[in-house]
């Protein structure tokens, strides 16, 4: 953009297809070539990525790093489509060279493409301030590959319990559909939003059930405690519309789907007005 803003400014500042540039320079420290085990002499390259979950979309950019007679330091361009983006993106930064492998054989004792470092989490670049309301984009389904349906709740793979509700889950509205309009300004027949939140529900603990072995329930909770915005405490408020604690909807989840399914309708009230 032009002028050039910081990450958090862009919901302010970024209009929808405008495109960007995402710039990011880094200094190797001194002790770098040494914790890696090669020799200054060895090219090393700084690449970003820049993915939009949203538009199933990815760029990249790349730099070698150049010694200036005091440090080595590169600095790096990423292009974005401007038309293809939304919501948010996530940006990757990683320091790619030549690693030592350690094996016995020279032919394979180099990685050629390892990853020397990287950020320690993905940073994520905010194109517009999500309030209160359930995570909702407005997309082409034929666009972004998507089934030809009206609506589709997505959930990160690797959601975690500590994750952000907005960076776990999303809902997506089909605009290839004129069903999208009513949808999105709140006109639909009640139905509609109904089977929408059963969706909602189920999606979530399906996924928290998916990736719960690797968290002990007293992490999941002190998740849902500290933060109301986090992944687990929607899960958690979730369990509790349907009538069950936490642990015993992600075991249900587990091990009997149409069961869970059947009470995130009931919950959601789903058609079940009385002729």
């Amino acid at each position: 953009m032009n002028p050039e803003v910081e990450l958090n400014e862009l919901p302010d500042e970024w209009e929808p297809g405008q495109d960007l540039v995402i710039r990011v320079s880094a200094e190797l420290a001194p002790e770098f070539w040494d914790e890696c085990g090669i020799p200054v002499d060895e090219s090393v390259v700084l690449v970003g990525d820049v993915t939009c979950l949203v538009a199933r979309e990815k760029w990249r950019g790349e730099s070698p790093f150049a010694h200036d007679g005091q440090t080595w330091s590169a600095e790096v361009e990423i292009k974005v489509d401007g038309d293809a983006v939304a919501v948010e993106a996530l940006l990757d930064v990683a320091v790619v060279g030549p690693g030592r492998t350690g094996h016995p054989d020279p032919a394979r004792g180099v990685h050629h493409a390892a990853r020397l470092w990287s950020l320690p989490a993905t940073i994520k670049i905010p194109f517009e301030r999500l309030g209160e309301a359930f995570p909702t984009s407005a997309v082409s389904f034929a666009e972004t590959g998507r089934r030809r349906v009206p609506w589709q709740v997505d959930v990160a793979h690797d959601a975690e319990p500590a994750w952000g509700l907005s960076s776990a889950m999303r809902l997506y509205v089909n605009i290839d559909l004129a069903a999208a309009e009513t949808i999105l300004d709140g006109s639909a027949p009640r139905w509609i939003y109904q089977a929408i939140q059963a969706d909602i529900y189920s999606a979530a603990l399906f996924q928290l059930a998916a990736v719960r072995d690797g968290y002990s329930p007293t992490f999941v909770a002190e998740c849902a405690e500290t933060d109301v915005t986090s992944f687990a405490a929607f899960c958690s408020h979730v369990a509790s519309v349907l009538g069950f604690d936490l642990e015993l909807a992600l075991r249900i989840a587990s091990e009997d789907a149409m069961n869970l399914i059947d009470r995130a309708r009931e919950a959601s009230s789903f058609m079940t007005e009385v002729a």
